[in-house]
């Protein structure tokens, strides 16, 4: 066991308190009262969302939760495992378990989702290139290893699980509308290179975490809607995202130690370069901005600030001497 694990994982007992398991009965129909996203309302208007959806962001995003993600980096540096998945019991997902949403709306949106998660290899080289010589551990998780033609040998972590979520979604799509989706992947844009390398790679550092931070959202109130085995199975690629937005996170942090708001002003200009280049690929990508659509228009803007302050909020916590247990020497880059 080498000493980073050893520190990180002291601090990881000394340091996080597990809080109590929250449990609820699990029902499948729509007019019971709890699921995983607390009260579940049989037609809930805009405020009983926002509650569910606050809900949803304390349990799976609360910081002993981040905390724990990112801690486990050492032992996956050590010995690569995936997440393992709760079972899904599949023939249970059904049309009915939508809530609070035109159907039609939820299932493109699912469909959507399928889309966003096909191109997993294409992003995963792309972190190779940024990751190789800054932290060959890190990129070891993301991306696996390669032999000396260029041949992987090797799937990364991140990659196996990423890997997992488009056909979850095509299944998904598959209970709920009878038929197969075949989804388009979204096309993939490189970053230019500027004249400081440390500029380039902070940039691309940012992507990762907007991608993750978008999707976490998305997938949070996808679960708000839903309730019964469709949420269940939505569960389990929301916390692989959540695993990898803390993982992302905090490299970054220990990569740059910028500080939370000029993170935030780059995050949030990333994703509106991010949502201008894809507003082709995706399927009906601009449904949930029409006039009749507004009220889940301002759900998503609320999910997508609440998970922001709850990871700034978090931020505060990650103290250097836990950043450089996990990564090692910091580097000291610097990008404009």
């Amino acid at each position: 066991m080498s000493d980073r694990q050893t520190v990180a994982e002291s601090y990881e007992v000394s340091s996080v308190k597990t809080p109590p398991v929250k449990t609820h009965q699990l029902f499948t129909s729509p007019h019971d009262s709890l699921d995983l996203a607390g009260y579940c309302h049989p037609d809930p208007n805009y405020f009983h969302t926002r509650q569910r959806l606050n809900y949803l962001v304390d349990h799976y995003l609360c910081p002993t939760v981040l905390t724990e993600r990112l801690t486990d980096l050492p032992r996956q540096f050590v010995e690569p495992r995936p997440r393992l998945w709760d079972r899904c019991d599949w023939n249970a997902i059904a049309a009915d378990q939508i809530i609070g949403i035109e159907p039609d709306l939820f299932i493109r949106l699912i469909a959507s989702s399928a889309e966003i998660e096909v191109p997993i290899r294409a992003y995963a080289e792309l972190s190779r290139d940024h990751l190789q010589t800054i932290h060959p551990a890190m990129m070891r998780f993301v991306s696996g290893i390669c032999d000396e033609t260029g041949n992987l040998i090797e799937v990364g972590v991140w990659e196996k699980e990423e890997r997992q979520h488009a056909p979850i979604f095509c299944r998904i799509y598959q209970r709920l509308v009878g038929k197969r989706l075949w989804p388009k992947a979204n096309s993939i844009t490189e970053l230019s290179p500027e004249q400081a390398a440390a500029n380039t790679l902070y940039r691309h550092a940012i992507r990762r975490i907007t991608t993750e931070w978008s999707a976490v959202s998305m997938y949070l109130w996808l679960m708000a809607h839903s309730t019964g085995a469709l949420q269940r199975a939505i569960a389990q690629p929301l916390q692989d995202e959540v695993n990898h937005l803390a993982k992302f996170w905090g490299m970054t942090r220990w990569g740059f130690a910028d500080p939370p708001l000029p993170r935030l002003i780059n995050m949030v200009t990333q994703f509106a370069t991010m949502m201008s280049h894809h507003q082709g690929d995706r399927t009906d990508s601009d449904r949930i901005l029409q006039i009749e659509n507004l009220r889940y228009g301002a759900e998503l803007a609320y999910i997508f600030a609440r998970v922001l302050r709850q990871m700034c909020d978090w931020d505060a916590h990650l103290q250097p001497d836990l950043l450089a247990a996990l990564f090692g020497r910091c580097p000291m880059l610097k990008a404009a």
